[in-house]
């Protein structure tokens, strides 16, 4: 994988962990009390939002101790459509992702390749992260109960989709998502640290995310700029 791709599908996963980590504290203080109540706080975190966009800055860690920065940008419409774009030089679009129900599109602009199908299809195994972008962005239905277990100052909730295994881990003082670490088998595929806590119109948003690679020795940094949260979304930027 190149390095503009690589960047690229670490961006994804940077939005990605930004669009789904809302959440409302359960008490004026944001305490969390048992590990039921844990549970049900995560499979609240995305109720309260039916769109949401989010622009961001991005610096990518490499295992030679090189960096590249970048910028994007993501409109989501729940249940099912997203548009996320990745800009070069932070005016150039170079990477344009738009999935609508069972449809996406891939669009590099600089390159002026563009790819268009259907999630039902079989998708490019280069990809790292695969066409289909909609459990990252949409947060899927768990497949059974999640597992919780007390973790010392937090509560780590376990739950099973689709993408694979999600562990959650809820601050048990403050009720936020500090950490989770995606695992596709026995193997932690994602690792994200969330930070700098703002109330965004009553919700609790992180304006900075740290993500690991376990096995690749790449790590990325995130500095959300803005959010803003139940906005009408055009139509039209879902269409192609």
């Amino acid at each position: 994988m190149t390095s503009r791709r690589s960047l690229l599908a670490a961006s994804l996963l940077l939005c990605a962990a930004a669009c789904h980590r809302a959440a409302r504290p359960v008490t004026p203080q944001g305490a969390i009390r048992s590990g039921e109540e844990a549970a049900a706080h995560v499979a609240a975190r995305d109720v309260d939002t039916r769109t949401l966009r989010a622009t961001f800055k991005l610096v990518l860690r490499r295992p030679d101790g090189s960096k590249e920065a970048s910028r994007g940008a993501v409109v989501v419409a729940r249940p099912d459509r997203l548009r996320l774009q990745i800009f070069s030089f932070g005016v150039v679009t170079a990477y344009d992702y738009t999935a609508n129900g069972e449809r996406y599109r891939i669009r590099e602009p600089l390159s002026g390749a563009q790819r268009v199908g259907r999630f039902d299809a079989a998708g490019d195994e280069g990809d790292v992260l695969g066409d289909d972008l909609r459990p990252l962005f949409l947060a899927p239905m768990p497949s059974a109960a999640p597992a919780v277990r007390d973790g010392g100052d937090r509560y780590l909730v376990a739950s099973q989709s689709p993408e694979g295994r999600r562990i959650a881990e809820v601050s048990k003082r403050s009720g936020a998502i500090e950490r989770e670490t995606l695992l596709v088998g026995d193997s932690p595929r994602l690792v994200i640290e969330y930070g700098d806590f703002r109330d965004v119109d009553g919700v609790s948003m992180p304006f900075a995310i740290d993500v690991t690679l376990p096995g690749r020795g790449v790590s990325l940094a995130v500095a959300v700029s803005r959010y803003v949260r139940n906005v009408p979304v055009d139509a039209g930027l879902f269409e192609f």
